[in-house]
C-alpha cells in the first residue's frame, strides 16, 4: 500500500515537472515570436512603440513576469557581443553555423534556443 502512494506521489511530481517545462517552452516561444515581430516591424518601417506592440509587451511581462524583461535584455546583450566579435574579425558559433548571409531572423532563431 505504501508503494502505491509513493508511486502516485512520484507520478504527480513528474507531471508537475513536465507541465512546468511545457509552460517555460511556451513562454520562451512567445518571447522569441515577439522579438521576431519587432524585427519585422523594423524591416517594414512600421510604427515603433505602437499601442498594439506595447500591449503585447505588457501581456508578455504579465505572463512571464520580470524574467521576460531580463531574458529579452540578455538576448540583446548576446547579440551586441556577437556584433562586436564580428566587427573585430572574430568568428562566433553563430557566424560559423549560419554563415555571412544570415538574416536577423535566423540569428534570433539561433541565439534564442528553446529549452
Amino acid at each position: 500500500m505504501f508503494n502505491w502512494f509513493r508511486h502516485k506521489a512520484m507520478d504527480r511530481e513528474l507531471t508537475q515537472i513536465l507541465d512546468r517545462h511545457q509552460q517555460v517552452r511556451r513562454d520562451a516561444t512567445d518571447i522569441r515570436e515577439y522579438l521576431l515581430r519587432v524585427l519585422a516591424d523594423n524591416r517594414n518601417d512600421s510604427e515603433k512603440f505602437s499601442d498594439e506592440a506595447l500591449e503585447r509587451a505588457a501581456e508578455l511581462i504579465e505572463q512571464v513576469g520580470p524574467g521576460a524583461f531580463y531574458w529579452m535584455t540578455d538576448i540583446a546583450a548576446q547579440m551586441v557581443l556577437l556584433s562586436e566579435a564580428t566587427l573585430r574579425g572574430f568568428a562566433t558559433n553563430v557566424s560559423v553555423e549560419l554563415g555571412a548571409a544570415a538574416t536577423a531572423e535566423e540569428i534570433v532563431e539561433k541565439v534564442v534556443q528553446l529549452p
